[in-house]
């Protein structure tokens, strides 16, 4: 029998990363397994090295296997396996609860539904009739309001849906009727239905000529006007305004026929009583105009001019913005605007007449002098230019200005300078040139030097006194003459510099110190605008002031007068209110009292209950535990004794291979060494088959982990289940007693309310002197001065 056949084969279960089996893929008990002990490390020692003392180490490594203990389990909240959440404590959750819930202002309570509580009806030691006849009424009062109110709800959302439903039943009417066929209008009366619909479809079978017009049904029953026959020679319409048009006004023939022609161009719907009328109605207004004398038309109006207050018809006027101008007034208008500048534009009543007027109703002379004028008076007058010839003086067109010489020229020829208005300089600037003052001024105290050739302006920035203009021509920054012409130095040159720059500084001085006067001047100003303003608002909050007082004093005596009226029935109801204030804190307390009672046995009964639960599932989960250990241990037991049996068998196997390799090898030359190489591969594949059992035991005690675990937190879950159902219940019945409170609170606070208005409009009421008829006051009380505000409790 060979060595490999006395190590069975054994399959490793499949690993799924980071240290755990898949536990569907058990290795059964009933497999074959090898019994051999090896290092899972590669096979790197040397031959001749002992490893036995291994083999016993790893032995004694099997009483390390990891065993669940009791405190594992002790927080079974924490962890439950399966990627589930953890859970916090029920009883925390449900003290947190109703902590949270205690506020009354958390909840929203219909208050209404709920019945008062009993201690608004408590009257100790309340001796006052009409505080008990108060406290009965105001009661009764807040719930009739209610129903009142709920009576209203019920009626309004009633009538919304009867609402609701009669516009149904509209739309399915009149879906209805869209569906049934069109009926059409009957000759005889206003009755339209299906019955006349094939008697008038038969009569307007073939068109029908009505008021000059041909007229047919379509197929919706609707007249329309039928595609007039027209002649070789003339239509019918033209024959129609040939004969009645006679005038060159407009007839009323023709009225009447662009009337038809809008009337009958769109459809008639005939199917309604409404379509019915507005036919009658347009044929009506067809027909009188038709009858009506034909020289009723040629009346024209009649506009009276409003300079020479004649009269003219429409087409000989001439309408301006505001009035109406015959051509010859008209005329006259626009010529003297023309010829006097104080005049222009034309105007009507200070409005300006349009150009498009002036121009479609004046002559072709008077048109271009228009424009003439229009071109040159609507320039400003001081952006005009004339010719500064006495006897010319003719305004210079912007066409004939050239801006870049400051030349004009007019149309006889004369050349006119637009700065100073005076004739042309000779190849020279204008003297009153104000920005070429300024630039010269600029030059002279920067230093700047004028070229001899084209007069442009040159700075020196550095270098020496040799400057090039860019006309080519060549000098001496220094005098200002021709290059080589002079013996300058370049000491003269930074003396020019250095004196420009003396005055370049000297003028930004003299420049910031006329800024910081105006700055000063304007800083002064400011300030006292400021104090006169300061001064104003002084006076006027001074004034407002003693007008205030004056009225505040006014006020003050009448509602003086008003309190000595008044303090009589005041102290009365003063009297009352603080009974009435008294018996509200009285029952407020009784009532708080009994919520803080049922509050208190409320949450006792949840927390005794949670208790005992808890107790139970206490007991329960020490039981859990005790039987997990037990299933941990028996395995591990059992695992040990497999353990023990393998190492026996192992250490039989290997004394029997060692006597046959030397009964083997006895004889032979080298034997002692191949029995100790024999020995060695045997014990590395024992070595290593002893690896793939001992990662199998691990896995076989990892699952009956695994297994225990499973049942010990789904039995947990169920009893935390349990205890949250419990905690819920007693959450809803928390809730439940704090919206009773709250309502309870609000209708105290409703019924407070409306005993403080009884007690007011008590006060206020017509007669107050029957409310204390028994005891009564001293005087009778006159009509009260109403006093807004006054005498009011809060």
């Amino acid at each position: 029998m060979s060595v490999v056949e006395m190590v069975p084969f054994i399959r490793a279960p499949r690993w799924k990363g980071k240290g755990k089996a898949v536990l569907r893929e058990e290795v059964s008990a009933s497999q074959p397994c090898a019994i051999v002990i090896s290092d899972t490390s590669p096979d790197t020692t040397d031959p001749n090295d002992e490893e036995k003392p291994q083999l016993k180490g790893e032995q004694k490594a099997v009483a390390s296997i990891p065993i669940v203990l009791d405190s594992d389990f002790d927080d079974e909240f924490r962890w439950k396996g399966k990627s589930k959440a953890i859970i916090p404590d029920v009883e925390d959750q449900m003290s947190t609860s109703m902590i949270q819930f205690t506020a009354g202002d958390v909840l929203e309570v219909d208050w209404t539904k709920y019945e008062p509580p009993q201690g608004l009806r408590n009257t100790i030691e309340i001796k006052s009739e009409i505080i008990r006849q108060i406290i009965q009424n105001s009661i009764d009062q807040v719930k009739s309001r209610i129903a009142e109110e709920e009576a209203k709800r019920i009626a309004e959302a009633e009538a919304e849906k009867s609402q609701e439903e009669e516009r149904a039943r509209l739309a399915a009417e009149d879906r209805k009727a869209s569906e049934a066929p069109e009926a059409v209008l009957d000759g005889d009366s206003d009755t339209v239905g299906d019955s006349s619909r094939p008697a008038m479809m038969e009569k307007m079978s073939h068109p029908i000529t009505f008021a000059g017009v041909q007229l047919h049904l379509d197929a919706h029953g609707l007249l329309r006007p039928a595609d007039p026959a027209k002649s070789k020679k003339r239509s019918l319409m033209g024959l129609l305004r040939r004969l009645n048009n006679n005038e060159k006004a407009e007839g009323s023939m023709s009225g009447a026929t662009r009337h038809k022609h809008s009337l009958y161009t769109s459809s008639v719907d005939l199917t309604s009583p409404t379509g019915k009328r507005r036919f009658a109605l347009d044929v009506k207004k067809v027909t009188s105009n038709n009858s009506s004398s034909p020289t009723s038309s040629i009346h024209e109006e009649i506009i009276e001019c409003v300079s020479c207050l004649d009269d003219f018809t429409a087409k000989e006027m001439v309408k301006a913005p505001c009035h109406s101008y015959c051509h010859d007034c008209f005329a006259r208008l626009i010529t003297a605007a023309c010829e006097n500048e104080q005049q222009w534009p034309p105007k009507c009543c200070l409005n300006d007449i349009p150009e498009g007027i002036v121009l479609s109703n004046t002559s072709t002379e008077l048109r271009a002098r228009y424009r003439e004028r229009a071109e040159e008076w609507n320039i400003p007058v001081s952006d005009r230019i004339y010719c500064h010839q006495p006897d010319c003086s003719l305004w210079i067109q912007p066409i004939r200005i050239d801006q870049v010489s400051s030349l004009g020229t007019c149309a006889n020829g004369h050349r006119t300078c637009t700065i100073c208005h005076g004739p042309q300089h000779d190849e020279a600037d204008c003297p009153q040139d104000r920005d070429l003052i300024r630039t010269e001024e600029l030059a002279e105290e920067e230093g700047w030097r004028r070229c001899h050739l084209c007069h442009a302006f040159i700075e020196h920035r550095e270098a020496c006194q040799h400057m090039t203009c860019r006309c080519g021509a060549e000098f001496c920054y220094v005098c200002g003459a021709i290059w080589r012409s002079c013996a300058c130095t370049m000491d003269q040159l930074r003396a020019v510099k250095n004196s420009a720059a003396t005055r370049r500084q000297e003028r930004q001085a003299r420049e910031a110190r006329e800024e910081a006067e105006i700055a000063e001047a304007l800083r002064l100003v400011e300030e006292f605008e400021r104090e006169q303003a300061r001064k104003a608002e002084l006076l006027r909050l001074e004034l407002e002031r003693v007008e205030r007082e004056r009225k505040e004093r006014e006020l003050q005596e009448k509602l003086e007068k008003e309190e000595q009226r008044r303090v009589a029935v005041e102290a009365k109801f003063q009297e009352l209110r603080e009974l009435l204030k008294d018996l509200h804190e009285r029952q407020w307390t009784i009532v708080k009292s009994e919520h803080d009672k049922e509050e208190a046995n409320t949450r006792s009964r949840a927390l005794l209950a949670m208790g005992k639960l808890r107790a139970q599932h206490k007991a329960e989960r020490e039981t859990i535990e005790v039987e997990a250990n037990t299933k941990i241990t028996d395995r591990k037991r059992e695992l040990d004794c497999e353990y023990a049996i393998r190492v026996a068998e192992e250490r039989r196997i290997e004394e029997e291979y060692h006597k046959r390799l030397c009964a083997f090898w006895g004889d032979r030359k080298g034997g002692e060494r191949g029995v100790e190489d024999a020995l060695r591969k045997l014990k590395r594949r024992m070595d290593n088959a002893h690896a793939v059992w001992w990662k199998w035991m691990q896995n076989e005690m990892e699952a009956c982990q695994y297994q225990v675990q499973e049942e010990q937190d789904i039995r947990f879950e169920l009893m935390h289940e349990a205890e949250r159902r419990l905690a819920l219940s007693s959450e809803w019945k928390w809730e439940e007693l704090l919206r009773r409170n709250e309502a309870e609170v609000k209708w105290v606070d409703a019924v407070v309310r409306e005993r403080e208005g009884m007690l007011n409009d008590m006060e206020n009421g017509e007669d107050i002197e029957a409310w204390f008829a028994e005891g009564g006051l001293n005087g009778a009380i006159e009509e009260e001065l109403k006093v807004p505000g006054a005498y009011r409790w809060d």
